[in-house]
């Protein structure tokens, strides 16, 4: 004998189970999650123009003023560093120190990483005390990491990808402990 179910009781099991849905993802959210999104949503692709592009990834720091946070990212390539919507950045063994040698056509292909704010590092294996800045020849600062600028491949149109990996021969993903990522793992 089949058992008849009324459309109230169906009606109340499915608004119990649509606001445990809402009440658990409520509360498994976390603060990186909300801020990771915010950066993603107002960080546009990388654009030929340096400034443009790193200003919009500066995120607001728990002190009240901005800084721009590099994180990890894990692949098949291994560990590397990202900006903090998730955009891979690179490094170019033609760089001299912490001095660039990317400017001109190079910095339209290759973006480099530029900041007006503090910069600091999250993520497994990073090492905050490796970040820092470079002076450019147009007066930005160029934030580094391990003594390598930094920069964005124009080729790679969203996060996680690393489309730049071994480009030319010089271009190579940066490992969070600013190692250069050839083909070796961390």
């Amino acid at each position: 004998m089949l058992r008849r179910t009324s459309l109230r009781t169906v009606g109340f099991g499915l608004s119990l189970a649509a606001m445990a849905t809402f009440a658990a993802a409520c509360s498994s959210s976390s603060d990186d999650d909300a801020s990771a999104a915010s950066s993603t949503t107002a960080s546009a692709a990388p654009s030929s123009a340096a400034a443009d592009s790193t200003t919009a990834s500066a995120v607001p720091s728990s002190g009240g003023s901005d800084s721009l946070v590099l994180k990890t990212a894990k692949g098949t390539a291994g560990i590397w560093l990202t900006d903090p919507a998730g955009r891979t950045l690179y490094l170019s063994t033609k760089d001299k120190g912490t001095t660039s040698n990317c400017y001109d056509a190079c910095a339209k292909k290759w973006p480099p990483l530029t900041t007006t704010k503090s910069v600091t590092v999250s993520g497994k294996y990073t090492v905050p005390s490796d970040v820092g800045t470079t002076n450019r020849t147009d007066g930005t600062k160029q934030v580094t990491y391990g003594g390598h600028p930094l920069y964005y491949f124009s080729g790679d149109s969203a996060p996680d990808q690393i489309k730049g990996q071994g480009v030319d021969g010089t271009w190579f993903l940066i490992g969070p402990i600013a190692n250069i990522m050839n083909g070796s793992k961390p």
